[in-house]
């Protein structure tokens, strides 16, 4: 592939890494408000997104095998051609199933997004390897930052319905490029030679994904660090039910103004692992910014139903992005460390599979508590899951200490 061929290629997928993230986030804002429209409440909220999260555990591993058997180029296009369906079946959904059936399309459509990475990978030559991976990094964190605002400004000028509608012209629109311009990137041979050694069956994917994730958790080396992560990953995801229904109800902010307040979640976090977390981990340690940034988490999550105006809510939106921005990537490194050279894209599954779950099980949570006991209750138990994660991980280091 010549060099203007790989920056045709890499344009689309960089776009579509882009609204695969993008479509993650888009949603949010208002989807609360479009669930009551259809008749649900906050609980249903957890249980559509959740619905995503399953999707997405279950087929990611699916979808990896797919691209090796037949080509990265024809996963690409389904599941570009899958997310218009799945935004246009949510922009123009009447009845509530049919936002279940959008959202769970869509978790199983976006979870191509490591055949793109493949892609990348594919034609890029180790020395220049690390500088694309950086840029469908840039992918991710500009979907994470944009959706939200987007969603949110869609949403209260044009209704509940313009934001997926919108998605759903650019997955549209980036498939058609895909079609036309994207040439395949993994050689017939290769492919061939995964055809004899592998299957594509989905049962035989997601249990092969959940014995690599029992078998890493009996490791002693990773058990505290990973159940760490999965109580981090519950406690985050509940803020995207809770704090959409207190913004909604407490503080009557529009669609619009909680668009501002993810995104300004995103801008930090994004400051944060780009300027400081670097020196931070060379100061005190990958573990101690663990436990700094659960402790951020938690004074973020417990402040949040205290924090009666919308500026006042930005310091609880701050704190929470700060948790979130420093555990992450230090939690991720660790896992890498103790993980053989030879394992290491199977510690990075593992590690997206505990975050799955954690999306799995934190919304319905979220969702529930908050309609069937008070608004504090899920904000404060979240904190407490968050100091939990942090005596777990603080027992360990007290115990490598002796």
């Amino acid at each position: 592939m010549d060099l203007a061929a790989q920056k045709r290629s890499l344009t689309i997928i960089w776009i579509t890494i882009f609204i695969d993230l993008m479509g993650v986030t888009l949603i949010i804002p208002y989807i609360n408000d479009f669930v009551e429209e259809l008749g649900g409440d906050e609980q249903m909220v957890g249980l559509l997104l959740a619905s995503y999260a399953t999707m997405q555990l279950i087929f990611a591993p699916v979808w990896g095998r797919i691209s090796d058997r037949i080509g990265r180029r024809p996963v690409i296009i389904i599941g570009l051609a899958t997310s218009a369906v799945a935004f246009t079946i949510f922009g123009m959904a009447s009845q509530l199933w049919l936002l279940f059936a959008s959202r769970s399309l869509a978790g199983f459509a976006n979870a191509n997004i490591s055949t793109a990475q493949a892609y990348v990978a594919d034609i890029t030559p180790p020395a220049e390897r690390a500088g694309r991976m950086g840029l469908v990094g840039a992918a991710f964190s500009l979907g994470f930052i944009i959706g939200f605002p987007i969603g949110g400004i869609l949403s209260t000028a044009y209704g509940n319905r313009a934001p997926a509608l919108f998605a759903a012209a650019l997955s549209l629109i980036n498939c058609l490029a895909a079609v036309f311009i994207l040439p395949e990137s993994y050689p017939k041979e290769a492919r061939q030679a995964h055809l004899k050694a592998t299957s594509a069956n989905v049962l035989e994917a997601f249990r092969s994904t959940m014995q690599n994730l029992a078998r890493f958790w009996r490791r002693k080396e990773l058990s505290r660090v990973l159940t760490t992560f999965l109580l981090f990953s519950v406690a985050f995801s509940i803020i995207h039910v809770t704090f959409v229904e207190y913004s909604r109800d407490i503080l009557h902010m529009t669609p619009q103004d909680r668009g501002f307040v993810f995104m300004f979640i995103g801008v930090v976090g994004a400051i944060t692992q780009a300027t400081v977390i670097k020196r931070l981990v060379r100061a005190v340690g990958e573990d101690r910014v663990i436990e700094l940034g659960l402790v951020a988490l938690a004074v973020g999550l417990a402040s949040i139903p205290f924090l009666r105006t919308n500026a006042l809510l930005y310091i609880g939106a701050f704190f929470i992005a700060l948790g979130n921005s420093l555990v992450t990537p230090a939690v991720t490194a660790v896992i890498s460390m103790r993980s053989a050279d030879h394992e290491q894209g199977t510690a990075m599954g593992v590690t997206q599979s505990l975050g799955s779950l954690g999306r799995i099980i934190g919304p319905p949570y979220g969702g529930i508590t908050y309609a069937q006991i008070n608004f504090y209750f899920p904000f404060l138990s979240a904190a407490g899951i968050a100091l939990g994660a942090l005596a777990i991980y603080a027992r360990r280091q007290k115990k490598q200490g002796q």
